[in-house]
């Protein structure tokens, strides 16, 4: 595990492993880097894998800062500037599949990245809309919100057992939550409170590279009715489902999600 002090400012923890081709992993609300644990095993023997703490989360620096996916983009494109990341693959869970593709849309000018991966994606929106029933509604999206604002451990505990659809994971739920609890309440709060706000719709036909969408079939945070919008817009784009997943399907399909990252990365 490494950490560096970016352009931006923040002191960002990052694991860096293996060599060849650059895949940089993010995680998403509240999550660490040990998300991509079991991608990371299987992958880091023939690609670089890179996975990282998102300011405020994990053993990042966690400044009461705004927590908007340009923020965050800010500090990727610092990392892979430092790093000096070509030809990078972004791979982005949940929230941090919205980081990924807000990156692609707005900071991609210098061309480092050149494929995204989206997986369970909290993109383009969070929110159901009219036209696009998927997903939270405005009200329960607002109470929860409430939620964590006066009982944060509460909720990330429901979330710990929402993201599952196998019977049979409780001890790495359990896990999950031990490394989600380190987000501060200020931290969750202002992240959730941009996935209220965030709408990428209109940015989908601007996604000029290849592209690959992992999605559970049976995610219950993540409505896969917006996974099945984006591949219909989005140019040129892979669309994979996971049968026996939930929302974290890099846990309950591990070595399905690396065989698919592995397929998307050499073809």
């Amino acid at each position: 595990m490494s950490y560096m002090k970016l352009d931006t400012g923040i002191r960002l923890h990052y694991q860096d492993v293996g060599a060849g081709r650059p895949v940089v992993f993010i995680p998403g609300l509240a999550a660490t880097l040990e998300t991509w644990n079991y991608q990371v095993s299987e992958l880091h023997d023939r690609f670089r894998c890179i996975c990282v703490d998102q300011r405020g989360h994990g053993a990042s620096d966690k400044p009461c800062s705004e927590y908007t996916y340009d923020e965050l983009c800010g500090d990727l494109h610092a990392l892979f500037t430092a790093l000096d990341l070509q030809d990078v693959v972004l791979v982005g869970w949940s929230a941090g599949a919205g980081v990924g593709l807000n990156y692609v849309t707005g900071f991609n000018d210098d061309g480092r990245v050149r494929r995204l991966v989206m997986v369970a994606p909290a993109t383009p929106r969070f929110l159901a809309t009219e036209s696009e029933p998927f997903g939270v509604d405005l009200e329960t999206a607002a109470g929860t919100m409430e939620a964590m604002r006066v009982a944060l451990p509460e909720v990330l505990s429901a979330f710990a057992g929402a993201n599952f659809h196998r019977s049979d994971m409780e001890a790495t739920a359990n896990w999950c939550l031990s490394l989600w609890l380190q987000t501060p309440v200020y931290v969750a709060c202002k992240f959730f409170n941009t996935l209220m706000q965030q709408d990428l719709r209109e940015r989908l036909e601007a996604v000029k590279l290849p592209t690959l969408i992992c999605h559970g079939r049976h995610d219950e945070v993540c409505h896969p009715g917006w996974s099945e919008y984006m591949y219909s817009r989005i140019p040129e784009c892979s669309l994979v489902w996971f049968e026996n997943s939930g929302h974290a399907l890099m846990l309950e399909e591990p070595d399905g999600l690396s065989q698919a990252l592995a397929d998307f990365l050499t073809r």
